[in-house]
């Protein structure tokens, strides 16, 4: 629809302006009739008057029948084959409902249609705008505090804890860690984080001398502690454990690595093929998500990132939202200057909303004609008059100068024959 259209039809008179334009035509016709019908007058001029006249009431009270029978019953008798939108109302909701579904919402009408749109490159450029990108960014930013109050702290915490027991008792999570132990095993992929465990174990180790200390002097006899035996017996308990963790840091070929990937090879396959394993495994996952502290550890983790939302979305610099929008914004620009993407993208959706239809359009269809059925009968004929009212208005009064016109005709050829 085009701008001026739509001007025009925002500035169409209203029902009772037509109405009132109509029946005033008729209003005019009649007094018309009875000027040139009780006029002493003589002369042919007031002949085609009073045919002009009489026709035009004859039309225009017809066309206002016939308008009026449509909506209700003319002057409220029950003439026959009036009030048809009141008694067709199952009909005609059954039959929209029908209409739309076959011929909008059709499969192979709608994958005809978008074929000729290019859904992927309109929706880049779209928002590649600025503007646009800005206006979903902050729409988004909004909406973040909004969505995350909607949530109960303790009902998100039970949501968590029942996806991760779920996931835990899915056997393709210990078939993918045991995978993933396999690929890191392989070609000792894995010896940088036994690396990683050895610095840790040395840091531990200077951490917890005093601690080892005083371990051994307190297991120690008071006879051996005034020799001093307890110290050079912590001596060489730390010196010991240093030097074995030097040795296995230094020797890739160390049997205590080779035992550690042993083991891991082990746990991997065990978890691919081991029934009894994984059920330990969700053993340990469920009696760790029963505890009291982890529903509340839960629930403190939703609660700081539905305040780090809140920080964010409401932050005086609006850097997020400015981030959000550029994020925004070039993904667009991307997919506008992709074409291979753009193809792969269309057809995509084309699929998808064509599976819709067929899957959803008699649906929508039976919605339609559930909601026109829903209708009470007075709310269906207000909303179709004050939608084609008007224009039916526009049909009494060309009925009523038409019919004025045959008049003229009828009157001039029976002059002709007598």
């Amino acid at each position: 629809m085009s701008a001026s259209d739509s001007v025009s039809y925002a500035k169409a008179p209203s029902l009772p302006t037509m109405r009132l334009v109509a029946g005033g035509l008729l209003i005019f016709m009649a007094a018309l009739y009875l000027l040139a019908t009780l006029s002493h007058a003589h002369g042919a001029a007031w002949g085609y008057l009073r045919a002009f006249a009489e026709a035009a009431m004859v039309g225009g009270l017809a066309d206002w029948f016939a308008v009026t029978a449509i909506f209700r019953r003319p002057l409220g008798l029950p003439i026959p084959h009036t009030a048809v939108i009141p008694r067709n109302q199952e009909r005609i909701a059954a039959a929209l409902g029908e209409f739309v579904t076959v011929n909008f919402l059709a499969p192979e009408i709608v994958r005809e249609r978008l074929q000729k749109e290019d859904l992927a490159g309109g929706l880049g450029r779209q928002l590649a705008e600025p503007a646009t990108a800005q206006r979903i960014a902050g729409g988004v930013m909004d909406a973040l505090p909004t969505l995350a109050d909607l949530l109960d702290d303790q009902v998100v915490a039970d949501f968590l804890r029942r996806q991760i027991g779920d996931l835990s008792r899915d056997e393709r999570l210990t078939s993918a860690i045991g995978r993933g132990l396999s690929l890191l095993t392989e070609h000792g992929r894995h010896q940088p984080v036994l690396d990683a465990a050895l610095s840790e174990g040395w840091r531990a180790l200077e951490e917890h001398e005093p601690a080892i200390r005083a371990q051994v002097r307190a297991q120690t006899s008071w006879i051996w502690r005034l020799i001093a035996l307890d110290a050079r017996a912590s001596d060489a308990l730390i010196s010991a454990i240093e030097e074995t963790l030097k040795a296995i840091s230094r020797d890739q070929t160390h049997p205590a690595r080779q035992r550690i990937t042993e083991l891991l090879q082990k746990l991997a396959d065990d978890l691919q093929s081991s029934p009894q394993l994984r059920t330990q495994v969700e053993r340990i996952v469920a009696d760790i998500l029963a505890h009291p502290a982890v529903g509340a550890y839960f629930a403190d983790l939703w609660r700081s990132l539905r305040a780090a939302m809140r920080t964010v979305a409401e932050a005086p610099d609006a850097t997020a939202r400015a981030a959000l929008a550029g994020a925004i914004a070039r993904f667009g620009a991307a997919l506008a200057s992709d074409a291979d993407v753009q193809a792969s993208l269309n057809k995509r959706l084309r699929d998808l909303l064509t599976e819709i239809a067929g899957r959803h359009g008699r649906d929508i269809g039976a919605l339609i004609t559930e909601t026109i059925r829903s209708w009470d009968t007075k709310t269906v004929v207000d909303k179709l008059e004050q939608n084609v009212g008007p224009d039916l208005q526009y049909i009494r009064i060309n009925g009523t100068l038409i019919g004025g016109l045959i008049g003229l005709c009828i009157h001039q050829v029976t002059l002709l024959l007598t």
